[in-house]
This record gives C-alpha cells, structure tokens and sequence, in this order.
C-alpha cells in the first residue's frame, strides 16, 4: 500500500474509535425483535432445509438466500447502514446483493484494508455463542472480526482466509484466534469491528446475515489423516484407540492400498473403529475453472465409490486435496453432493458450523505456530479446530511421531472433545451456552507426603541407575558446566521432562511422579549434579490467586490452589530456549510455552486444583498467574 495510513495505524484508529450507538437488543425478551443494528429480529421467511442455510423459497416479507440461515438469533441484517462506522474506506447499501433483509452492506476501499465497526448501546453476553456472517469477497484475501470485550486491549479475533481466487457468496462462522494480553471477558461485548483485507489494487467485500448460535459446551477437534497412509495405520490407529478417540481418515477411493496406502481391509477397521472414511478426490490439476459438469464428475464418482466399498457414513464428506483450490462452481457442487466440505483456512471455527461446506482446517505440525494456541482457544470458548495430519514420518513436509504424540498430549491436557465430521451434522455435539468450571473443594491438610531424597552426579550423557521415588511433588535442584542439559525421570507411567536447561549454571525443576522405581534419562556436555528432593505439600502451602513472581534461571512457582483455567502472563529476555509447563497435582502436564529467546505474551492453562509452573530459562523471566 502506497500513499496511505500503515495497517497498523488502521488499526490502532479502529481500536479507538467512537461509533453511533445501535438499537436496542433484548433476545430473552419475547416482545423485543430489534437487532443491535435496530432491524426486526422477526424471522422472514425461506427454507430450513439445508444444513447451512436456504435457497430462498420466500417467506412472509423478504426472501432469504443462501448462505443466510435461519437459526440462531440475528445480529444484523444490515437494513440501517448508517449505524455502521466506517473507519477506512466506505460503507454502502446494496439492494440488489440481498440474502436476508433488502440489501446488503457494501465494504470497500481503495487500499489494501477496509474496515468498518458498530457499537452496542449496552453490553451483550456472547459466553456459549458463536457468531457468523455471510460474506462476499469480491476482492478481498481475508476477513477479521474483532469482538471488543469490553475494550480494544481484550478483544478477541477471529480471522478467515478465504480460498484462494474465491470471489462469490460463503458463510463464515468466527473461530476465535488471537487474544491479547489482557483477558477478554465475553459477557461484556461492547461492539464488533470487522476488517477486509484486500491488496494494493484495493478491497471489496459484501457481507450480510450477521448471527449468533449456540456453541458447544466443550471445545472440540477432529483429527484428519490426510490420503489414508500406511504411517497413519502405524502409528495413529493404535495411539487414537489408547485414548478411546474416532478421528476422520480422508482417502482418493481410486488409490486405496497403492503406493503406501492402506489397504481396504485396514480403512474397514477404522470404520468398526468408530472413524469417518472420507472423500478426498484425485485427478490431475485443479477443478478451478473446469466446468460444472467436469466437477461434478469428479466430486461425485469420489463419493460413490466410497459408498460402493462400504463407508456411506464418511462418503457423507469432502475434504479438498492440499493443492486443490475451490471456486464458487465446487462449492455449489459441494452443497448437492456433501454433507459437508472442508478447505484450508487456518482457524478455529464455531460449531456445529453454519457454513458447512467450507469448514476452515489447520496444518498439525504447525504446533508452535498457531496449532496449540489454536487448541487452548477451542477449549477455553468452546470451539472447533480441524487439523490436517499429514504422512507420520518426520520428513519435510511430514509430521514427526514425537510431534504427533505432542499434538495428542496438548488436546488430552486442554480436554477438548475428540470428535468425526459425523458428528457436526448427526446432532451428538453437547451445545447450550456457556458452561462454568464444575465447582472445587480447596485440599484440607496434607496434599503430598514427603518423600525420598537422592543426589546424583555424572558427565555427558548417561541412564542412571534406578532410584525410588514416592507419589508426590519432584524438585531437581541442578547444576551443569557444559552448553547443553537435559534429563527426563523414567519409570513405569513414560518419561517425564523433568531439567530442560539452556546452557550452563545452576537451577530448579520440578514434575510431579506417581511413585516407583524410576531412571533418570540425562543429555549434556559437561560435569553435572542433581539432587532430587520430595517435600511435603499441605493446605497451608497453597497460594491464592492472582500471584506474580520474578526470577533468573529455572525455577518454578507454587502449590498455587485454582479454581479452574488460569491466564500465565510471562516474560523472558534471554537467548535460549524458554520453556513454561503446568504440573496438576493429579498428574497433568500441559506444556504452555515453548519459545526461543524473548517472550512477552500470555497463555491460558486448564488448571483446576493444585498446580505449579514450572520455568525453564536462560535469562529474567516474570510471570503473572490470575484466572480467567
């Protein structure tokens, strides 16, 4: 962008920015039927029967068209434009683009952002809620809605890219992916920004049918094994069954048992297993710009195919090859041949999804870039993240099995629902609103024991011997001379992190161990010692929340007593590796930072009970623990 304000600014101007007030909103109230935009909330009309939306049949006063729904409760239809700020480019009517209402809202610009923002007269609870919208980006690259609550420093942001070329209507449900560092309260939502984002040439975008719908009570994901391989027979079919988890399998029926595919017999397994065998449609190039015809052949023969091998429940759903791109043609199709479709779009999603056939996914081993925040997310406002899984092999382009246990581990921790594409569509989703953390009982007396002590000492690499341990709390006290430390206490129940120190010095780390005859898995370069201590763990010890604290090196804070998910806000100016991890007295690990060099942000942690945070670091740190 040339010429104009940077999109910093923008926003900056948008998180500031006084807009007219909207007309009053009062959905428990039955004879109130006016939208924060002050329009009817009166339904008006059209065809229930598709699963994200209507054709239009009519109604009483205004028909109603795809992808405008009829469920939920309205936000804007956009009738009384003016009470829509434009903040840059302009805001407009457009009659002739109506799908719900008489016209839709016109947000466009000459630069490579437009935005636009609304204000409510008080505040609405959008706890157990999820928000969508129908969207036209005749010119735009993505969408961002911003819910302000209650100000710009707690505002949560849902960003969609679209697919890539897509220049016609779509229904976009707003996952939740970004949150600063002040926590967002959602029952004090005092109005909505919403921000296209185009190129230099400029940005356009419709939009119209803006609801909300009830959400789930659990935050849930699915786990897509993209092309059915062998590595997802090896290594995910056993680890999934483990945990009692069904996931989604998505295979090109023509190349079922080639090249390093399952066999039919092993998908019939998963099947029983209780997974979804899924379209994922081959053929040479994209089906962008081929004609309605070529792609319904291709889409469909997919589909039945998959229904003829005995897997009619998956056949129910299409998943876009990663080098396929869709036009408004496929999704057309889509919407005929499917029950529901899923495309790249990087985000969490509300759910059950109201546009169906474009379900947004997220590439697994981006764990540390934006797959783990993405899980917290889901579990903290009770959404849906899809995660594309690719071949289990470590190799570019693949997903290690350590980082594939990771994935698994972090969705256990968070307590997200492991759910098929089934069960968007079948109704087995628990929704109705908001849901507080189930009451605890503050511990009387003693947690832990105290336990064992041992000191051990070594240099390089070693196992060393056996050494028992209690059930309870485990302090390592450590120190190293080398560049490189790690070690891991081994026993029965896995390996648990337990030193995860950059460089030299001297530090402390804790885990938590159920008790038994453990090693201890050590890495380094130089002379090291350690002593492990178990203290005793009481009542009396617990700390109350908020606490805050400061230190330099690895340490670790706590028995802190917590209610339910907390918020760790954390700093760190050195230049290794900072590492950050919850330790539940039950036994729970969740891993909240793993970042080099400086930090400055927050993470939310499913806590609940006693827990500590345990820091790795080699550099200050500080850290502030208060719930959310």
């Amino acid at each position: 962008m040339s010429g104009g304000p940077s999109r910093r600014l923008l926003l900056a101007t948008i998180g500031a920015v006084s807009v007219p007030m909207a007309g009053c909103f009062e959905s428990d109230e039955e004879e109130s039927t006016e939208t924060p935009d002050g329009t009817s909330d009166e339904p008006e009309g059209g065809s229930d029967d598709d699963d994200d939306g209507n054709d239009g049949d009519g109604g009483d006063e205004t028909e109603s068209l795809w992808p405008a729904i009829t469920e939920g409760e309205l936000l804007s239809e956009f009738e009384e434009i003016d009470r829509w700020e434009a903040i840059t480019g302009a805001v407009e009517a457009v009659p002739e683009e109506a799908r719900a209402g008489s016209q839709a809202a016109l947000l466009e610009s000459e630069e490579d952002i437009a935005a636009m923002a609304i204000r409510f007269p008080e505040p609405l609870d959008f706890r157990g809620w999820d928000t969508s919208v129908a969207v036209k980006p005749t010119s735009a690259t993505r969408l961002e809605v911003e819910f302000l609550a209650p100000g710009y420093g707690e505002r949560l942001t849902s960003v969609r890219t679209f697919p890539e070329g897509y220049d016609d209507w779509l229904r976009v449900d707003c996952g939740y992916e970004h949150k600063p560092a002040d926590e967002p309260d959602l029952s004090e939502v005092t109005g909505l920004n919403v921000v296209a984002v185009g190129s230099d040439d400029g940005t356009r975008v419709l939009l119209d049918d803006l609801r909300r719908t009830e959400g789930l009570e659990t935050g849930a994901a699915i786990l897509v094994h993209y092309g059915g391989l062998d590595s997802h027979w090896e290594v995910a079919a056993d680890r999934l069954a483990e945990r009692e988890w069904p996931a989604a399998v998505a295979v090109d029926p023509t190349r079922i048992g080639d090249g390093g595919r399952m066999s039919e017999d092993r998908l019939r397994d998963l099947d029983e297993r209780g997974w979804d065998v899924c379209s994922l449609p081959g053929g040479e190039g994209d089906l962008v710009g081929r004609s309605e015809e070529h792609q319904r052949g291709v889409i469909e023969s997919a589909r039945d195919e998959l229904i003829d091998r005995g897997f009619p429940e998956g056949a129910r759903h299409f998943f876009a090859p990663e080098w396929r791109r869709i036009d408004p043609t496929t999704v057309s199709v889509l919407r005929e041949a499917h029950e529901t479709g899923f495309v790249f779009g990087g985000s969490p999603t509300g759910a059950p999804p109201t546009g169906a056939h474009t379900v947004p996914t997220m590439w697994g081993p981006a764990l540390h870039d934006g797959v783990r925040r993405h899980v917290n997310l889901a579990d903290q406002y009770g959404q849906l993240t899809v995660l594309h899984i690719p071949e289990i092999t470590g190799d570019d382009g693949g997903m290690s099995v350590e980082d594939y246990e990771h994935l698994l581990d972090h969705i256990d921790q968070r307590g997200l629902e492991v759910v098929t594409p089934s069960d968007l569509i079948d109704g087995t989703l628990a929704t109705g609103g908001d849901t507080d953390d189930e009451a605890r009982e503050r511990p009387e007396g003693t947690v832990f024991e105290a336990g064992a002590s041992h000191s051990l000492d070594g240099s390089g690499s070693e196992t060393t011997s056996e050494v028992d341990l209690d059930e309870g709390l485990l302090v390592a006290r450590f120190d190293h001379d080398g560049e490189e430390f790690a070690a891991e206490v081994d026993g029965d129940e896995g390996r648990t992190p337990l030193v995860q120190a950059p460089g030299d010095g001297t530090g402390e780390s804790i885990a938590v161990v159920g008790g038994g005859s453990y090693r201890l898995v050590v890495e380094a370069d130089g002379v090291w010692t350690i002593d492990l201590d178990q203290p005793g763990v009481h009542a009396d010890d617990l700390s109350d929340l908020p606490v805050s604290d400061s230190d330099a090196g690895s340490s670790f804070v706590g028995p802190l007593w917590t209610e339910g998910n907390v918020r760790v806000a954390a700093t760190h100016d050195g230049e290794g590796r900072f590492v950050v991890d919850g330790y539940g007295a039950d036994g729970r690990r969740e891993q909240l930072i793993n970042q080099e060099g400086e930090f400055d942000g927050s993470r939310s942690y499913s806590a609940g009970g006693v827990v500590w945070i345990d820091l790795e670091a080699d550099g200050d740190w500080t850290i502030e623990v208060d719930s959310t």
